[in-house]
């Protein structure tokens, strides 16, 4: 499977939903231990501390998922019977030999929390019961917080990391045109990694890209691409967008004028459901055993 999508897959009883749940946040906690571990190693102990308090509210909250397994079931989740793999766009072994900054890990903790919402929401959607349901619509939200959490932290590390080439727009007019320069980029670059992936053999993830390049080439306008970047992987297609996210984010936090607030609130929202798109879970496959 590809590095984006949504994931295929029925929970079909509190029980299985709970075993999830609890299964995600170890996993979630583990990894951002490992992040921790990293940016130790590289001397960021602010990074390394906020991993620290990321991995022990993980921790907490898979202990309250546990205690309410035991509540409502009688007994703890069987979190045996769950396999969650690592998402695309981070490989410890890839990793290990080249320095991760602070922007590229937070974006990870970042695309770690949308991914682990939109299964929620997926979930939510093919629910067969009304219990399952609002427990999955519940979970989402919590990992929906956890994201905007994390996605001022990434804001701060994307302003120290790239002060010199972001723009501030001065008032309405300025900022849609930079949307379509944008716009522009990403579809360009978006649409050679689609080519790219379609010769690899992977035509589900090269379809997803795609889309997004017309989608950003319709935005565009008729603006033409003055430099796209080359994109090797789904998770350097995911990384523009997060990026694109980022700016609009900041102008709307940054800008007095309330009329470029809201219209950079609603490009922000524009590149959301882009990442909606690009960024599901489907490659993050979650096994429940006996063919549940």
């Amino acid at each position: 499977m590809g590095d984006t999508g949504q994931i295929n897959v029925r929970v079909r009883s509190t029980d299985d939903l709970l075993a999830v749940a609890e299964a995600l946040e170890l996993e979630a906690a583990a990894r951002y231990r490992s992040l921790s571990a990293r940016m130790a190693r590289q001397g960021d102990m602010e990074m390394t501390a906020l991993f620290d308090t990321l991995a022990g509210m993980e921790d907490r909250h898979a202990s309250q998922i546990g205690d309410r397994s035991l509540e409502l079931l009688g007994h703890r989740p069987d979190i045996a019977q769950v396999k969650w793999e690592t998402p695309p766009g981070y490989d410890e072994d890839e990793a290990r030999g080249a320095e991760l900054g602070a922007y590229e890990a937070l974006a990870f903790a970042v695309r770690n929390e949308e991914r682990a919402f939109a299964f929620y929401s997926y979930l939510s959607a093919e629910a067969e019961s009304d219990e399952i349901r609002g427990m999955a619509e519940n979970f989402a939200r919590d990992e929906l917080q956890h994201a905007a959490l994390l996605r001022q932290h990434r804001r701060r590390a994307f302003h120290a990391k790239r002060p010199a080439t972001f723009e501030i727009p001065t008032n309405v007019d300025e900022l849609r045109a930079l949307a379509r320069r944008w716009d522009a980029e990403a579809a360009v670059a978006h649409a050679g990694l689609a080519d790219a992936l379609r010769t690899n053999g992977e035509e589900e993830d090269a379809a997803t890209f795609q889309r997004l390049a017309e989608d950003e080439l319709r935005c565009a306008a008729g603006v033409h691409a003055d430099l796209a970047s080359v994109l090797r992987s789904a998770a350097d297609g995911l990384r523009i967008l997060e990026e694109c996210f980022d700016r609009y984010a900041s102008i709307a936090e940054r800008s007095d004028d309330e009329a470029l607030v809201a219209e950079a609130q609603n490009l922000a929202s524009t590149v959301i459901a882009r990442l909606a798109i690009a960024g599901g879970a489907r490659s993050n496959s979650l096994l429940v055993a006996g063919g549940k």
